[in-house]
């Protein structure tokens, strides 16, 4: 399916450029007409306006990156890889690193730019983990140790990657107004899985192979890269093939 060029002349940055959902948004961008430019710990894309190699485990990562990158980006896509590793390097990397990368570069951002962030699918339990969100959202590195004993993270570090997405909706959320003044918005987009593949259940619902999930979702951080989504703020948009729908169908009776 061809891509409308809805980016045409813009400039994008896409932190997580060489794999997963970042490596699909960075594809979609450029074939929407943006100059795209990659930010990962490797290059992977040959069409890349710049690349910048970043190690997302160091702290200093974030404000040395701002300091690189242009000023006058129009967008910044945050999807950068979560590692197969413990609770404390997805944390590091795949919430601290993008949260204070987000902070940095705002104020360089051109007027409109759109900031765009990875959520996790929502389910019933967001309520009772509200305590543990809004203590992600703080979370500085010098904490992660102690965050990962506190939150049990150490006993089920699987739900690491959701800790990290529900804190970066919540923080998508907290800072929708941060830039307002220049008109700077930020939203968070939630795919069905942290790199974007469907489900096996959704798959089978949908009849799509699970990869199918992985472009319907940069085809969706498009738009909200782009002018179209001009009036939302602190938004989430699930992309995730109905799965946020199913698990609140299931809790509600629906």
């Amino acid at each position: 399916m061809a891509i409308p060029a809805i980016l045409a002349g813009k400039r994008i940055a896409v932190l997580g450029s060489a794999s997963g959902l970042g490596l699909a948004v960075v594809r979609a961008a450029q074939a929407a007409g943006a100059e795209v430019h990659g930010i990962d710990g490797m290059r992977n894309f040959e069409g890349l306006a710049a690349f910048y190699r970043a190690d997302l485990s160091d702290a200093a990562t974030p404000e040395a990156l701002a300091h690189s990158l242009p000023d006058g980006l129009d967008g910044l896509a945050l999807f950068p890889a979560l590692p197969d590793a413990g609770p404390a390097d997805i944390l590091a990397q795949g919430l601290i690193a993008p949260r204070d990368l987000a902070l940095a570069l705002g104020a360089k951002l051109a007027p409109r730019a759109s900031i765009l962030v990875r959520a996790a699918p929502m389910s019933h339990h967001w309520a009772d983990c509200l305590p543990e969100t809004r203590a992600a959202m703080a979370l500085r590195p010098s904490g992660i140790a102690g965050f990962v004993t506190r939150w049990g993270l150490d006993a089920e570090p699987a739900r690491a990657p959701r800790v990290a997405g529900w804190a970066m909706l919540g923080f998508a959320m907290a800072q929708r107004w941060r830039w307002a003044a220049r008109d700077i918005r930020i939203n968070a987009l939630t795919p069905a899985s942290k790199d974007g593949y469907l489900p096996p259940e959704t798959s089978a619902a949908r009849g799509h192979d699970g990869a199918r999930g992985i472009m319907d979702a940069a085809q969706a951080a498009l738009f909200l890269l782009s002018d179209l989504s001009s009036g939302m703020a602190g938004a989430n948009l699930a992309s995730d093939g109905g799965l946020s729908a199913q698990i609140r169908c299931r809790h509600d009776g629906l």
